[in-house]
């Protein structure tokens, strides 16, 4: 029988609640960073593990079932087209800059927004209303989930929004990394 006390060294399923957890902190480290950032990238890795693993990674009070650790990456979409993580790694997750539009005479409702990666003046829309903050994440067992967070002025509430067809391309893309190359025919 295993001891209650011994936290796991292999990954339990995760849920899209511990998926939010996740982005969640990565908004939180982002924003701390102030605007004007390139995007970035993070492993989402069990907390248990990197706690057998290597514990000096940690924070003596993390309770969060996975953490964020950020990579390098020279280029996005390249980094996004190669990416083979080990199998440590659960899940990842993109962070980046977004100019949120309104929406579209008979939209749907879904969210527009353009990215805000290096020239932000350059890629703003007429119509673009707001700045934000867009992180989306994927598990290796499929769940995803994105979460946006508009700017706001210190002594402002923060508002963080998802929906479920927000960032389906980064979705996607980060999936991916986790799909294993098909054999050329």
């Amino acid at each position: 029988m295993p001891d209650p006390t011994t936290p796991p060294t292999t990954p339990r399923g995760f849920s899209t609640d511990d998926l939010g957890s996740a982005l969640s902190e990565i908004l939180d480290h982002v924003d701390a960073a102030g605007w004007g950032q390139t995007p970035s990238v993070f492993a989402l890795v069990p907390t248990a593990v990197l706690a057998e693993e290597a514990p000096d990674v940690l924070g003596g009070d993390d309770e969060s079932p996975l953490t964020p650790i950020e990579q390098e990456y020279a280029d996005l979409d390249a980094f996004l087209a190669s990416a083979i993580w080990p199998d440590a790694v659960v899940g990842a997750a993109v962070a980046i800059e977004i100019v949120v539009a309104p929406p579209a005479p008979g939209d749907d409702g879904t969210p527009r927004y353009v990215a805000n990666e290096s020239h932000p003046a350059a890629s703003v829309p007429d119509d673009a209303s707001e700045q934000a903050r867009l992180v989306v994440g994927v598990l290796r067992s499929g769940k995803d989930l994105a979460l946006m967070r508009l700017r706001h002025q210190p002594g402002e509430e923060i508002e963080t929004l998802t929906h479920p067809q927000l960032g389906t391309e980064l979705r996607a893309a980060l999936a991916g990394t986790f799909t294993p190359d098909e054999p050329g025919v």
